[in-house]
């Protein structure tokens, strides 16, 4: 006897998925249009970021925004200095059509999530971005990762790694369990 599978649909999703997305998410993604470009145009750049959103613990959230406020800046900068006259407008379009210049134009964030404890920000860099400001971009999200070994995940306090199952960074506060089994085996 064969039973019978319902087909599934294994289509990229054409939105971002929302369901992932918390209000404080939202926020942080608002607030910084060019570097989380991915996620408000998701059928430009598919990456992770614009299907799956930002894929860490809220505690983290501080830390995400200080780099993105960093690299927007520099972002926005970039923008400006590209495109305040005709001359390199034409260039930069030039280039396009003749394929000098090749995709993403300016860097973008693709990926921020969790990974081993700490926090993970995957970047192209784009083809026109210099080697001075990727420098300085780099620089901002490796002080983003090595911040994030410190500060809990979930709450945002001081932690330290938790190796056992976990392999996370808590505070002891968020690593207590709490409930009725707890509060039972607590001597009063």
């Amino acid at each position: 006897m064969v039973k019978m599978v319902e087909p599934v649909d294994t289509e990229l999703h054409p939105q971002p998925r929302v369901w992932t997305l918390t209000y404080r998410q939202n926020e942080v993604l608002a607030k910084y249009p060019l570097f989380f470009r991915a996620v408000h145009f998701p059928w430009s750049y598919p990456a992770n970021i614009s299907h799956f959103g930002i894929l860490c613990g809220g505690g983290w959230y501080p830390i995400i925004e200080a780099l993105a406020r960093d690299v927007e800046c520099e972002l926005r900068a970039l923008l400006y200095d590209q495109l305040q006259l005709p001359d390199k407008v034409a260039a930069l379009e030039g280039a396009l059509a003749t394929g000098r210049v090749t995709f993403p134009i300016l860097p973008i964030c693709t990926d921020i999530s969790q990974v081993g404890g700490e926090l993970k920000v995957e970047l192209l860099l784009g083809s026109m971005c210099p080697a001075d400001i990727a420098e300085r971009i780099r620089s901002y999200i490796d002080i983003a990762e090595a911040s994030s070994r410190y500060i809990c995940e979930s709450c945002g306090r001081p932690g330290k790694y938790r190796e056992a199952y976990w392999r996370r960074v808590y505070c002891d506060d968020c690593t207590t369990p709490v409930g009725p089994l707890h509060q039972a085996l607590t001597p009063a």
